[in-house]
């Protein structure tokens, strides 16, 4: 991809995950361990992050979350809390993710940080080097849609964890 289309590549995505009907943006920094030992018989193996894993490990995180702040129709109808990830690191650089997300109610805002703070904890993979900002907004999306630190920068955006309902 060459420069031209690499900028009109962020132009559009940053056109697209537009925030202006959210109730209460937050930017959220997530980091994952690199890797973890397994048992393998007698003795531990080590079990590496990659892309794949860290999707899967966020959209658990996402799944588990909504749940919390949703009830039911997460579950039963498919709601989720909207969510714009975009994944860093690689090249001797740890993964993590850059996140926008919503608190969608006011009465859940005062203990929202917490919330995503425990569950993120609570994923195989969460790691806890944690930056949660509330009042976040188009600054943030311009920020984790940056070229530096994205080996791929068109296969950054984690787009099965994306979600962003009108």
């Amino acid at each position: 991809m060459n420069r031209t289309q690499a900028l009109s590549h962020q132009a559009a995505f940053r056109e697209f995950a537009r925030i202006d009907h959210w109730h209460a943006p937050h930017a959220v920094t997530l980091t994952m361990k690199q890797g973890m030992p397994v048992a393998n018989g007698y003795r531990s193996t080590m079990a590496y992050l990659d892309e794949g894993k860290a999707s899967q490990n966020l959209g658990h995180f996402h799944s588990v979350l909504s749940r919390k702040l949703l009830g039911k129709p997460a579950d039963r109808y498919g709601k989720r809390v909207p969510l714009i990830p975009v994944i860093e690191g690689g090249n001797d650089k740890r993964l993590h993710y850059h996140i926008m997300i919503d608190c969608p109610r006011a009465d859940l805002q005062p203990d929202f940080s917490n919330l995503v703070r425990d569950t993120w904890l609570r994923t195989q993979w969460g790691h806890d080097q944690i930056d949660i900002q509330p009042q976040a907004d188009i600054g943030w999306i311009n920020y984790i849609s940056k070229f530096r630190d994205k080996p791929n920068y068109s296969d950054s955006v984690d787009w099965p964890n994306y979600h962003n309902p009108d």
